[in-house]
Formats: C-alpha cells, structure tokens, sequence
C-alpha cells in the first residue's frame, strides 16, 4: 500500500491536463485536490508508523526554512487566494516529501519513480504516432516538435531526459546469467527515452540530459580523480569568469557570449520586466503568486503585445517571490546538499546514490531554463524534494553511520 501510494503522488504530478478548455480547467483543480489526499494520506501513514520526525542537520533545517519562507510570503504577496493555495500546496510537497523519507529508502523511491517516468514517456510515444493532432505542437516556432501527454514540449524533454538516464545507472533486476531480457528492455527503454527527447526538441532537456550523463561519469570516476576534477574546475572559475564577462551581451530575446548568440524565447524580456520592479521590495520580494497580477499581466501586454505569466527561471522566480531573503535561503540549502552528495559519491560507490546525484544536478541546471522551483506538484520539484530529504538517511545506511544521531525522537513503529 506504501509503494502504491507513491505511483499515485508521482502519476498526479506527471498529470498536465490543458487548463486552456474548461474540462481542462476542471481538470486543474481536480489533480491539486487528488494531491493534496494522496498527500495527506502519506503523511498521516508515515507519521502514525514511523513518526515525521525531522533531522537536526543543516540541510534539512534549511530546506525547511526556505519552503516555510516561502509558504509565509502568501501573508505579503498580492496573489490573493491563489498565494494561499499555492503556500498550501508547497507546504503539502515538504510534509509528503519528510513522510516519503522516513517511510522509504532511496533505493526504494527511485526505481517506483523510475516506472512511472517510462509509463509515461511510452504512453507519449503511443499518442504521438496515433494521435499526432494531440502529440505534437502546431503552435509558433513549436511546429512539429513533440509533447506526448505532457503539458509541452519541454515536459516531455526533460522526462525523457530523466529515464535515459536512470535507464544508464539502475541495477537490473533478475540472475546475473540471466539477464538478457532486462538487458534487451532496458536497451528498449532508452531508445524510446532518446527519440523522445530529441523530436520533443527541448534543449533544456538535451542540457539536462547532457548534465545527468557528466554527473553519472564523474560520480563511477575514482575518488582521486574527482578531487583533481573538483579542484580543475575551481581553478578556472576565475579565468572563465573573466573571460566571458566582457563578452556577455543581453538583448530582449537573446544572450551573447563568446561570440555565440543563444536564443532565450523571449526569456530574458520577461526577467527584466520583472527585476526592473523588484525595487524597494528586493528583501522580501512579491510573495509567492504576488507577481504577475492582472494589472501586471496588462501592463507587459500593453508593452510587447504579448504575455506569458512565467519567468521560465526558477531562480528568477526565487528572487522575485521571495526577495534577497528567500534567494539566500534556497542557495544555502542547494550548497548543504551538493557537499553532502560531493562528500558521499567520493566515497560511496551506490547506483542509487548516483542516480540521485545525476537527477538532483539536472534538476538544478534545468530551473535556468524552466521554473520548476515555482511548480509546487510538478514531478521535478518532487523529486528534489524527496531526494535531498531522504539523502542523508541512506547516506548514513549505506556509511554505516547511526540515522537517530541527527534525528528528534520518532514516534515508535508498531510490533
């Protein structure tokens, strides 16, 4: 029952109904209900038979603070209802998230997420080859490119991205002479995983794909050699820096550096119009869901002549939300799980551990070019979640190391 409550939280964050009809609308609203059950369910399961018991170490305490933060700034942000809904179900995602950690392992949460990923990316591929009226964009510059049953084309990228690379490191299951069925459908599942990503014609999910693979390769590197990786790389942070700084230019549509243009989608209009009014609320920011009000919507529509009430940059969307204060926050908590996860990998040889390791990297190079750090259900921001929560239990697992040391009293299981 544990393991199927889990299908159902990650199958509703996969679920992208098309909030632009009415039955889509509906729709909407229905999945943040069912999320919010399923939600609870877990977390009053996990509460009565293992107690929500909450690490006194630093990355969860401040974890913790930056989702409470954020859930806080509905009381100052001008999203009216919506703010309270949306703290809500952010506070919902850290709860269910806490429960999932003391209920499963990891090695137990990511091969149930791993299943999912692949219904969904095969389900993609079946609708766009029997349904591609439904499957692929027809809308500007998207012609052609493919979404599946995902909301976008850069959904279905970046879960395709997702499996190929979970389809790399996961142990295959069966006797080690006998496995050349799990072999033949594991070849099936990342060749399906790889055309999906390239026809959906996402380069966030290529990048994060591109991400996952380099986090795979350096984590099954020896540990003497990620050291000299590590300590390569911060040697030339500042001759890079250096180097491209003078040459980076920013236009309304596009980014220059080195001499090579990067078409942002009109992306870096929409981050300036929104850090050109941060202004006098810079520490606390506009409270989440407090940005894009309709008298801001208008205004930017009035300008370009169109409008997209999305920054398509978590961090953007961070430091607009939720001022200097809740930028810090999450930059701080992002810095306690890399040298957690820097520290393990070096010294922990687990494909669990790895996988973790490639998804938590690609999820944190990916709000660069998406806000999943503002899509309170979406099965990215989730995985986060339960990945930096559940880390440092199986750390200590796998380490030998007592979990109890950093932890508050558990309420005892049940004989």
């Amino acid at each position: 029952m544990e393991s199927f409550a889990l299908y159902a939280l990650f199958a509703l964050s996969l679920w992208a109904p098309d909030a632009t009809t009415a039955f889509g609308a509906k729709a909407e609203l229905l999945k943040y209900v069912l999320f919010l059950a399923v939600s609870g369910l877990i977390i009053v399961h996990s509460y009565r038979t293992r107690g929500l018991a909450v690490s006194l170490a630093g990355d969860w305490i401040v974890l913790i603070a930056f989702l409470s933060y954020t859930a806080l700034s509905a009381f100052w942000s001008e999203g009216s209802t919506n703010a309270f809904i949306k703290a809500m179900l952010v506070l919902s995602a850290m709860l269910v998230s806490i429960g999932i950690a003391r209920m499963k392992r990891m090695d137990e949460i990511l091969p149930i997420l791993y299943r999912c990923l692949v219904v969904f990316v095969v389900l993609s591929l079946i609708v766009v080859i029997l349904f591609p009226d439904k499957g692929i964009e027809t809308g500007w510059e998207l012609e052609g490119d493919w979404r599946g049953i995902a909301g976008q084309k850069n959904g279905l990228g970046y879960i395709s991205a997702l499996v190929l690379v979970a389809a790399l490191v996961l142990p295959l299951s069966g006797e080690p002479g006998r496995r050349w069925g799990a072999w033949l459908g594991r070849l099936a599942i990342a060749s399906i995983s790889a055309v999906c990503l390239v026809n959906s014609g996402s380069r966030g999910g290529l990048l994060a794909a591109a991400v996952g693979i380099g986090s795979i390769a350096l984590a099954h590197l020896p540990r003497v050699m990620q050291r000299v990786v590590f300590l390569v790389s911060i040697a030339l942070v500042v001759p890079l820096v250096n180097l491209t700084v003078p040459t980076l230019e920013l236009t309304a549509d596009k980014i220059g550096i080195l001499g090579t243009t990067i078409n942002t989608s009109n992306r870096t209009t929409l981050w300036f119009y929104g850090l050109d009014q941060l202004g006098h609320r810079a520490l606390l920011g506009f409270g989440i869901e407090g940005f894009w009000t309709p008298e801001r919507v208008q205004a930017f529509k009035d300008i370009y002549g169109w409008v997209l009430d999305n920054f398509h940059n978590g961090y953007i969307t961070i430091l607009i939300e939720g001022g200097v204060v809740g930028i810090l926050l999450l930059l701080l908590a992002v810095l306690f799980v890399v040298l957690l996860f820097m520290v393990s990998v070096g010294n922990l040889k687990d494909p669990y551990l790895t996988l973790a390791f490639g998804y938590t990297n690609m999820f944190l190079v990916g709000n660069l070019v998406e806000n999943e750090l503002g899509r309170s259900t979406s099965p990215q921001f989730i995985m986060f979640l339960i990945i930096a929560f559940a880390l440092r239990p199986y750390v200590s697992r796998i380490a030998g190391v007592p979990e109890a040391s950093g932890l508050a009293h558990p309420k005892a299981a049940p004989a």
